[in-house]
């Protein structure tokens, strides 16, 4: 995958894209844009990913000052909508402090709240008690589980983001598949192979995405009656390294497919042009994807 930077788009022009590097081209040599910005977004351009979580990530660490992480974060619809996943990491973190099956809270934002809010003796105990077990203040307690909740539904995120784009990805195999299996295009030496093997790694990486982000969850419950620094550290390491091979390999997929649909919308095209655009553009990348895919780290 290679990131451009779109200069227009407009109906009837399509979209005019250039590389970080042709920039210069078109800008004159005193605009600010040639100082300032382009060594920016040659940084930027690198990440694989322009997910919010991806995006945190890479700034930090291209040393990129960001006043409000405001345009980083998701949507409050969009985090609604997460909120079952967010449940797999508040709901037993409650229960464990409030030593209560049926509490559920609506915003994880309340969890703040209830732990700097709490009266009850035994709760305090426990609140103080996680608080040492992690290495941390009552009163910095909630900004660490804040930070680790957030990485926890960064999981979520594309979890659910994967559950959209998957079926595409089965209905973009089928279609691969319909040109290889006519045999004149099959039986080609060159082509044949090439749709093949195209159509096989989707399925390869589809079917690896969806083991990997199926186990995340059942992996990564935190006893919180046991928990130490050194767990909650690891766990944590594990989920952000998860996040970054999955943000890659969803981004670049996600791109194969918007590209399909928007060359062959509703899925048609000869066998012949769908053969070119195999070739020519959907098997571009993939062996890639399926090296991230394959040094990603699992939960199993």
């Amino acid at each position: 995958m290679e990131t451009r930077i779109e200069l227009y788009r407009e109906t009837g022009m399509g979209s005019g894209q250039v590389t970080i590097d042709e920039l210069p081209d078109f800008m004159t040599e005193t605009d600010d844009l040639l100082h300032h910005d382009i060594p920016m977004l040659t940084s930027v351009g690198e990440m694989e990913s322009f997910d919010p979580y991806s995006l945190r990530r890479g700034l930090r660490a291209a040393g990129i000052e960001i006043d409000s992480l405001e345009a980083f974060t998701l949507s409050d619809v969009k985090k609604h909508e997460l909120q079952p996943h967010m449940r797999n990491l508040t709901r037993p973190l409650l229960q464990y402090l409030f030593d209560a099956s049926n509490i559920e809270l609506s915003d994880p934002d309340l969890l703040r709240d209830r732990l700097l809010n709490a009266s009850s003796a035994f709760v305090l105990q426990r609140i103080n008690g996680l608080a040492s077990a992690l290495g941390t203040t009552r009163e910095d307690l909630p900004d660490l589980l804040e930070d680790y909740g957030d990485v926890f539904l960064s999981l979520g995120f594309y979890k659910q983001y994967f559950a959209e784009i998957g079926p595409r990805i089965s209905l973009l195999q089928a279609w691969v598949r319909e040109a290889y299996e006519v045999p004149h295009i099959g039986k080609d030496p060159m082509t044949g192979p090439g749709l093949i093997k195209a159509e096989r790694t989707l399925g390869v990486l589809r079917k690896s995405l969806k083991r990997r982000l199926n186990n995340f969850e059942s992996k990564t419950d935190i006893r919180w009656e046991r928990v130490t620094v050194g767990t909650f550290n690891q766990l944590r390491a594990l989920i952000t390294d998860h996040q970054e091979s999955l943000a890659a390999v969803l981004c670049g997929l996600a791109v194969k497919v918007f590209e399909w649909e928007s060359r062959f919308p509703g899925g048609g095209g000869s066998f012949e042009r769908r053969a070119d655009f195999v070739l020519s553009d959907l098997r571009s990348g993939l062996d890639r994807m399926t090296a991230i895919e394959r040094e990603a780290s699992t939960f199993e």
